[in-house]
């Protein structure tokens, strides 16, 4: 993601590196284990999670942040494929202020950071907005139901400890909603606000997002998305 602030970058690091906001008390959902209802829903939504995006493209990206009580808005730039992984880089006036990928293993790396984005802070928000939102999970650990009859895949922990709920509609044709657990407790939740079919692109991809986070608040638009070709 390529991203410009539109006002100065130091004062968006200072409220975000405080940790200016408090993670709102989400509501519980209790999560109905799976009773054999709906297979062909299950099967669709596994398969909308993994073809919500091209395995190439670039999108241009505008967001609205949140946080110490102030907000920024951003422009936002980044591309994917199976051999480089997922590319972002954030810039401002100043220049690139950070930039990192997410390896197709998995690993993050950080190739600028500068005191505007702390690596701590690239390595714990950008890096997990970015791994959580447009990078499907390799492996689905247990499906299971809301009461209001919405479908839920879940993801086994991953190494920190973190599990997502990827919430879809009954029929499993739309990803609607993310949450975020660690020991028990929702710290995370993204709501996927509206789809759009892309030129170039036969599906409708989620192109807009509304993040509750522990230190921000994120409105992330997606403003073009453009599929690459094969090399």
């Amino acid at each position: 993601m390529a991203m410009r602030f539109l006002i100065p970058c130091l004062s968006l690091a200072a409220c975000l590196l405080a940790g200016g906001c408090a993670t709102p008390p989400f509501p519980e959902r209790p999560v109905l284990p799976e009773d054999g209802r709906n297979p062909a829903a299950l099967r669709r939504a596994s398969q909308t999670l993994a073809q919500l995006f091209p395995q190439r493209y670039s999108a241009m990206q505008r967001a609205l942040i949140t946080a110490g009580g102030k907000q920024f808005t951003c422009d936002a730039w980044l591309t994917a494929s199976p051999a480089e992984g997922h590319h972002l880089a954030i810039v401002s006036s100043f220049g690139t202020v950070t930039d990192l990928r997410i390896r197709p293993d998995g690993r993050t790396e950080l190739l600028k950071v500068t005191p505007l984005f702390r690596a701590d802070w690239s390595q714990r928000f950008v890096a997990r907005d970015l791994r959580w939102l447009f990078i499907p999970p390799t492996q689905l650990a247990s499906p299971g139901w809301l009461a209001d009859g919405r479908l839920v895949w879940r993801t086994a922990p991953d190494a920190t400890g973190t599990a997502g709920e990827y919430i879809f509609s009954a029929d499993g044709a739309r990803w609607e909603e993310l949450d975020l657990q660690a020991r028990g407790q929702t710290f995370y939740r993204a709501v996927a606000r509206h789809y759009l079919t892309f030129p170039g692109m036969t599906t409708a991809t989620p192109d807009q997002f509304d993040v509750s986070a522990e230190s921000y608040r994120l409105e992330l638009r997606l403003a073009a998305l453009k599929p690459e070709a094969h090399p």
